[in-house]
C-alpha cells in the first residue's frame, strides 16, 4: 500500500504527495511536528506521477500548512479514485477536453 502526505494550507489550498516507498512516515512526521515551530523546511521523499514516476525530494515548510496528514491507499483504492466515477477526475477530464479542443 502506498503511504500519501496531504496537506491543506492558508485559503484552503490543498497539496497532495505520494511518499516513496522507503519513506519513513513516522520520521517524517516526527520532523513536520518539530520544525512547524522553528519554521523551517523538511525534506520529503516524493514521487511525482508522470509518465515515468519521477522520485524527487519535497521541501515543505509546516508552519505555512495549516493542517498535515498522512494516510494509505490500496492499490484498488487508487483505481477507483482515478476511475471515471469520481466527480473530480470527470470535471478534469472534461476541462481538459474543452481546452484542446480550443485549441484546435
Amino acid at each position: 500500500m502506498a503511504w500519501f502526505l496531504a496537506m491543506e494550507g492558508p485559503f484552503n489550498k490543498a497539496v497532495l504527495y505520494q511518499l516513496q516507498e522507503s519513506a519513513d512516515v513516522d520520521k517524517i512526521a516526527e520532523e513536520l511536528a518539530s520544525a512547524a515551530t522553528l519554521d523551517r523546511a523538511v525534506p520529503v521523499p516524493a514521487v511525482l506521477q508522470n509518465n515515468t514516476r519521477q522520485e524527487v525530494t519535497v521541501y515543505i515548510r509546516p508552519a505555512a500548512w495549516g493542517v498535515w496528514t498522512f494516510y494509505q491507499l490500496t492499490d484498488e483504492e487508487r483505481q477507483a479514485l482515478a476511475s471515471a466515477a469520481n466527480p473530480l477526475v470527470e470535471a478534469l477530464a472534461q476541462a481538459a477536453r474543452q481546452q484542446q479542443q480550443g485549441k484546435k
